[in-house]
């Protein structure tokens, strides 16, 4: 039978992965409807073609899972190496200096309210085991916690779900004309925003209902800017460009 305190730590773990992934996803596939629609849009505003519109869509979408992709694995690797790197300082110190370690801990329990026999009874405990007395001080004094997800999988998880939903702005140009397919597009797109959220304010408890309004509406803003850069640009150069 498991121990009791390795089965809570083991339920952490896991459940600190999935949320990882959870927010790896809900990052890739918000930045990815936003940006394609609001490039589609401002596309759209200085190409006349449906055909050329959906080409730079298309190269726009791998591009951006691409860089996305491997933003969130240099990001999730640097992370994790300053971790690593400030846990093995605070470990090489609570060997070295355990006195002041102790202090410290001290200190940190003496903030929030404890005193006498109790605060010492607290860090008599803590200090009794060495990996829990340096996972407490990353946490409480550091303000540090382990990076759960590994660096490629949020790379694959960010690249993967912003090209699943980048490609759902794009749907439109496939079977309308240019104008319409524009429109058909930010009715799409606006719908998935919203999806997305809502699923985001799961994740950090926030009203459903306010999470997912500003989300589309932060995305339809977004892309009315670019469509009038666009028809800026396309009234600066002279006309829609045509194949």
């Amino acid at each position: 039978m498991s121990e009791p305190g390795h089965h809570h730590h083991h339920e952490h773990h896991e459940g600190a992965t999935r949320g990882a992934a959870l927010r790896n996803f809900v990052f890739g596939t918000s930045d990815g409807l936003v940006t394609v629609l609001a490039f589609v849009a401002g596309v759209s505003a200085s190409l006349a073609s449906r055909r050329l519109v959906l080409m730079a869509g298309l190269a726009e979408m791998f591009a951006g899972a691409v860089s996305m992709g491997l933003g969130a694995f240099l990001g999730t690797r640097a992370e994790r190496d300053w971790y690593e790197r400030e846990r093995k300082r605070e470990e090489a110190e609570v060997e070295k200096i355990p006195h002041l370690e102790k202090e410290e801990l001290r200190d940190i329990y003496r903030k929030k309210g404890l005193d006498g026999e109790t605060l010492e009874r607290v860090v008599e405990v803590f200090t009794a085991n060495e990996k829990r007395w340096v996972d407490i001080m990353m946490a409480e004094e550091l303000g540090l916690q382990p990076v759960e997800s590994s660096p490629w999988s949020a790379g694959l998880v960010v690249g993967s779900s912003y090209i699943v939903a980048a490609a759902i702005p794009l749907l439109p140009y496939l079977v309308l004309g240019s104008n319409r397919a524009l429109l058909a597009s930010m009715m799409l797109t606006a719908a998935a925003l919203y999806l997305v959220g809502v699923g985001k304010a799961r994740i950090t408890q926030r009203p459903e209902f306010r999470s997912g309004a500003e989300m589309m509406f932060t995305g339809l803003v977004g892309t009315a800017i670019c469509w009038a850069i666009g028809h800026g640009v396309a009234l600066v150069v002279g006309g829609n460009v045509t194949p």
